[in-house]
């Protein structure tokens, strides 16, 4: 039988539970049977936990799945401990992590098996695929053991060289209470004479389900989208929990749209598989409406993001489902051509990118579209309102939430705490840990329900806390990176043959910026940064900051870092704070469309001297950047220390050697080789690659047009010339004895 919960109760005070323990005699066949037939009377999905050990498990779980018929659909995610038997309903296996295949399809049962990882942001999506009257089979090691267990899911959260020894397990025992208070769950585990202990939460009537103030009904949601006027300045959000019908409501409302005005809709989506319901809907409204399937295909019309970007087709109306998963910048110029847009969006999105969609898009939208119109859907289309497994999963992935609860009115500066918290007081202060989850939530659009896990167990990672009067008023997290000590290892991570878990700055100092000894300092980074709504713009972080190098100088540690996609805004903070802007890399992050960024501060003179090496790259790179990366981005130029690009020095000459090696990619070495072009006579290459050096080094132009110029197959094929090349040139630079600058 499932063990208690630990002395300190991780999740608060609860109401009584009604348990209903069963007889050993009595068949979990006939326990199960019941709940299913329960849950179907109220279209409720039916959540039952089996724990024990693996021949225990596999005594109830293939007999369970017999249950199910022919035309029955199963996904197994994980991997049976035993050869499946021949079962009547569709059985499928599903690596956890490859959960995003399954989104926006639907099954009859899920058995998510936690021994072979508990993916947080898995079982999430999972379990909104599957129907109302259906049922959610989570498998564990039994109770007690389940928080000590090897949970192979925790090599996503460990930096190099920790293992899972290193991990507490309190998102383990987090969860495992949550379960224990649970309602509506059947409980399937073993005691010592290795027989079936069954009990039962029935689900009480004050189970409540997670609804957003000014939520609407799906057919609301339809109207408004009928009712758009097309090719006027225009524009409504949805955004809805998974499971909503919001894909739904877009679909049918554009079949209704071309059948009533003969307009030309555009679809667009992270890829077309996301938006597959959309078009599901649209075409089985057609059938309804009389409306011709061809007629519609002609004129609801599906174009991948970039594609659509490059095109710009006339439309009277765009609709961009998953939206929060596009980059901003994709949907600002979207805004620009287009007149009336719907943008849908999943509040929370298991890509990541949900509860941050606001932060990024909305003030675009006041800017572009004044009186553009919110829509929030409540009303669940797979199963009823109250279902006990989305209550459960709000609560146990702490999604249940919407807007943080106001700081106390009256208070001073003198109040003010900062306090770094482990997992163990996280766990034991259930209302604190939910305050800092959900400040971070609001302020980076990345979280995703697996960072709870990171949050408790990874043992790299220090939590600190502004408090006053024992609310949260800010967070922060912060990775340790310790130093590298084995020589190979350093060698190969300098190589660009090893990216160790864990390491992000000092490999960005190492691989980026060509700071070998960053490798072999201990340096800390945060990765995260929040302040409550109600106190953002007045110093909160920078005071947050300046109160953690306090901490951090009296360690060993050498300096301050941080990664994140830049903006105007973004730098001027940093800067505020005392931290020096070391890289800004040449592509755009492919959720929030920025650069990312690379600032460092010191804690000693160790870390002095590694900044200012890093400073001086990316001083260098710089003059390359504002020609060619940065030339229409104004606000990025400013920021840009540039200087005349001289002579080529010693570590520059390394770093292309690097690259002639492969230890480096192109764009890394990009301007050192546009330098190496003015030290270096192209009359030591052969024509053709004399041109292709011209072409790609010289003139900057795109992959494609060199490929054609020279006949080469495509990116790598080229690549592979220009380290020729470059080993050319360098080896004449040493034979005509050029010195380096």
């Amino acid at each position: 039988m499932a063990t208690a919960a630990p002395k300190t109760d991780p999740t608060g005070p609860q109401p009584p539970m009604l348990y209903s323990v069963m007889s050993q005699e009595e068949s979990w066949r006939d326990a199960l049977t019941s709940a299913l037939a329960r849950a179907h009377a109220v279209n409720f999905r039916a959540p039952v936990l089996i724990q024990g050990e693996a021949p225990e498990i596999d005594a109830v779980i293939w007999p369970i799945l017999e249950h199910f018929t022919p035309n029955q659909r199963i996904v197994w995610a994980g991997s049976p401990s035993s050869t499946p038997p021949t079962l009547p309903a569709q059985l499928e296996t599903l690596e956890a992590a490859r959960f995003q295949t399954r989104l926006g399809q639907e099954m009859d049962c899920l058995v998510f098996d936690a021994r072979c990882g508990f993916h947080a942001d898995a079982f999430a999506a999972l379990t909104g695929t599957v129907r109302g009257g259906g049922a959610v089979l989570l498998l564990t090691p039994p109770a007690p053991r389940w928080p000590s267990f090897d949970d192979p899911d925790y090599q996503r959260i460990l930096a190099y060289p920790l293992t899972h020894q290193d991990v507490d397990g309190h998102y383990l025992r987090h969860l495992q209470g949550r379960l224990d208070n649970a309602r509506g769950w059947l409980r399937v585990s073993f005691g010592a004479n290795a027989k079936p202990v069954i009990r039962e939460t029935h689900t009480g009537p004050d189970i409540q389900s997670n609804t957003c103030r000014g939520a609407v009904h799906q057919s609301t949601v339809i109207t408004a989208l009928r009712t758009l006027s097309a090719g006027q300045q225009d524009a409504l959000v949805i955004s809805a929990d998974r499971g909503r019908g919001k894909s739904a409501a877009l679909g049918v409302a554009a079949a209704h749209r071309i059948a009533e005005q003969a307009e030309t809709i555009l679809v667009t989506a992270p890829s077309f598989a996301a938006a597959a319901n959309l078009f599901k809907h649209a075409e089985m409204t057609a059938t309804e409406l009389g409306l011709d399937q061809e007629r519609l295909k002609q004129r609801l019309l599906f174009i991948a993001p970039d594609d659509l970007l490059q095109r710009l087709p006339t439309a009277e109306m765009l609709l961009v489902d998953e939206a929060a998963a596009i980059p901003t910048p994709i949907l600002a110029s979207l805004l620009e051509h287009y007149p009336t847009v719907v943008f849908a969006t999943t509040i929370h999105g298991y890509e990541g990118t949900g509860q941050g969609f606001p932060l990024r898009v909305f003030p675009l939208l006041d800017k572009r579209r004044p009186g553009w119109r919110h829509m929030t859907m409540s009303q669940p289309m797979r199963w009823s309102q109250g279902d006990p497994l989305e209550a459960f999963i709000n609560d146990a992935l702490l999604l249940n939430q919407y807007q943080p609860a106001p700081l106390p009115t009256t208070w001073n500066e003198n109040e003010l705490r900062f306090e770094r918290l482990d997992g163990e007081s996280l766990l034991c202060s259930p209302q604190r840990l939910s305050e800092i989850f959900q400040l971070l939530t609001l302020a980076h659009y990345r979280t995703t329900p697996d960072d709870l896990r990171t949050l408790l167990d990874s043992p790299g990672l220090d939590v600190f806390a502004s408090t006053v009067q024992g609310r949260v008023l800010g967070a922060v997290l912060l990775s340790h990176e310790r130093p590298f000590t084995e020589p190979p290892l350093i060698d190969a991570i300098w190589l660009g043959a090893r990216r160790p878990r864990g390491h992000l700055l000092q490999q960005l100092f190492a691989q980026q910026m060509g700071v070998r000894k960053a490798l072999q300092r201990p340096m800390a980074r945060v990765i995260r940064i929040a302040v409550h709504p109600e106190r953002q713009g007045r110093g909160v972080g920078l005071w947050m900051l300046q109160a953690l190098k306090k901490i951090l100088i009296q360690t060993d540690c050498c300096l301050i870092g941080a990664s994140f996609g830049a903006s105007d805004s973004l730098l001027q903070f940093w800067e505020q704070a005392g931290y020096r802007l070391l890289r800004l890399g040449g592509k755009r992050d492919h959720v929030a469309g920025a650069y990312a960024a690379c600032v460092a501060t010191s804690l000693n003179s160790e870390g002095e001297a590694l900044i200012s090496q890093a400073h001086d790259r990316f001083v260098r790179r710089s003059a390359f950047d504002s020609r060619h990366i940065f030339a229409h981005e104004p606000w990025i130029l400013s920021q840009l220390p540039i200087s005349a690009q001289n002579a080529l020095q010693a570590q520059e000459i390394e770093l292309l050697q690097l690259f002639v090696e492969g230890g480096r990619p192109y764009e890394n070495v990009e301007d050192l080789l546009q330098i190496l072009s003015a030290y270096a006579e192209l009359t030591h290459l052969g024509e053709k690659a004399a041109r292709l050096w011209r072409a790609k080094v010289q003139q900057q132009q795109d992959w494609s047009e060199v490929a054609r110029l020279t006949g080469l197959s495509g990116r790598k094929q080229i690549i592979a010339q220009l380290r020729e090349c470059a080993r050319v040139l360098l080896a004449s630079l040493e034979t005509a004895g050029t010195p380096a600058g």
